[in-house]
């Protein structure tokens, strides 16, 4: 017994020392660019630190991570269940580097990325969004930043992941001056059809570590991108042979009928302003992938460059039971980079890009030097 609580004691103060000595690497100091050429980068989904007007940060902090947490990142709307929120927030920035044990327990998504890129791409900057919303919404941000950059510009775009999505949309959606000033594209590790691994989140939540409040299901209601980020068609099921199976995901009234995600508790069942939402995120589902998929015509005046990753394990399906249940514990995994998979990581017709390989990881891809130096060569 007094080992157990020996044991207990020791583990609240690691974690009371791994809260109070966690940190976050400032953003890079970048400086305007001042030449004709600019290169914009673009995180990814759930890749970009959110903040309170009052400079509280809410996602993510290490002390976030390590704790159970209460509050959520979830939008507010009419007919909300009352929980803990944050409100509204802002973006700082993608996320850099989060430490709790230096060498032994920290994170850097975009901070090394970020320090290479601004002294070896020209013009680099960064254009940070809110990973939450709509994806159209965010390619219009990004095609605004193009545009208040001035004439005679010669842009490079570079998105990781989801923001190779946000490049696509401004360049399907923006005007023309946008699609003239763009001359390259750099899509690395991009879901140009969505992806499988998706489907669970929307049911259980994204567990950030330790933390469940902060993307639980209820949020990732309220989350356009959360749901955009599945594929065009729901083709990720399978029945024990591996046989595709139909399943009315896209569906409002399956969700329902079958109790997904947060449907399953009766009270969300029985709300009116819970079914608007669901209804409207198909609809916003729906309306983006009409937009992004396959076209006719000669392929646009840009560059493109993919990095696609190989070599991981990464979700394919999810197996339908007997009984109609989906597993959501045993999916089948197919060749990708861990979340993305290879398959699905070249854009769509008609653009023609130049393919590049690699055996990183989703999110340490642009940290592998046979990444960054595929990237200098296209981008100069």
């Amino acid at each position: 017994m007094k080992t157990h609580a020996l044991h207990a004691a020791m583990r609240s103060i690691l974690l009371l020392a791994l809260v109070v000595g966690g940190c976050i690497a400032p953003q890079p100091v970048l400086l305007p660019p001042t030449g004709d050429d600019v290169t914009i980068f673009l995180h990814g989904y759930r890749a970009s630190f959110l903040a309170t007007e009052g400079g509280e940060v809410a996602y993510v902090t290490v002390g976030a991570g390590l704790s159970k947490g209460d509050r959520s990142l979830a939008f507010s709307f009419e007919g909300q269940r009352d929980f803990p929120k944050y409100g509204p927030l802002t973006v700082t920035g993608p996320l850099t580097r989060l430490t709790a044990i230096p060498l032994l327990l920290e994170e850097n998504p975009y901070g090394s990325w970020m320090e290479w890129a601004k002294t070896e791409l020209p013009g680099f900057m960064v254009f940070a969004y809110d990973w939450r919303r709509d994806i159209r919404e965010s390619g219009r941000g990004l095609c605004a930043r193009v545009e208040a950059l001035g004439p005679g510009k010669r842009v490079r775009l570079i998105g990781h992941s989801m923001g190779g999505l946000v490049s696509l949309s401004c360049l399907r959606e923006g005007s023309d001056a946008v699609r003239a000033a763009v001359v390259k594209v750099a899509f690395v590790g991009t879901p140009f059809r969505g992806g499988p691994g998706q489907w669970d989140d929307l049911q259980l939540g994204t567990a950030t570590s330790s933390n469940t409040a902060l993307l639980s299901a209820e949020a990732l209601l309220t989350f356009p991108s959360a749901w955009q980020l599945l594929g065009p068609t729901p083709d990720f099921f399978v029945d024990a042979a591996g046989a595709r199976v139909e399943v009315p995901a896209y569906e409002a009234a399956a969700w329902l009928e079958r109790g997904w995600g947060l449907f399953g508790e009766p009270a969300v069942k029985a709300s009116a302003a819970y079914l608007a939402q669901l209804k409207q995120r198909l609809r916003e589902h729906h309306d983006f992938w009409a937009g992004m998929g396959d076209v006719e015509g000669p392929p646009p005046a840009f560059q493109a460059l993919a990095i696609v990753g190989t070599g991981r394990p990464t979700v394919e399906a999810w197996r339908v039971k007997a009984d109609g249940v989906v597993d959501l514990k045993a999916p089948t995994r197919a060749d990708g980079d861990g979340s993305v998979l290879t398959a699905r990581a070249t854009p769509p017709r008609p653009i023609a890009a130049e393919v590049v390989t690699t055996h990183a990881e989703h999110s340490a891809l642009l940290n592998d030097d046979g990444v960054r130096e595929a990237l200098r060569a296209f981008v100069r």
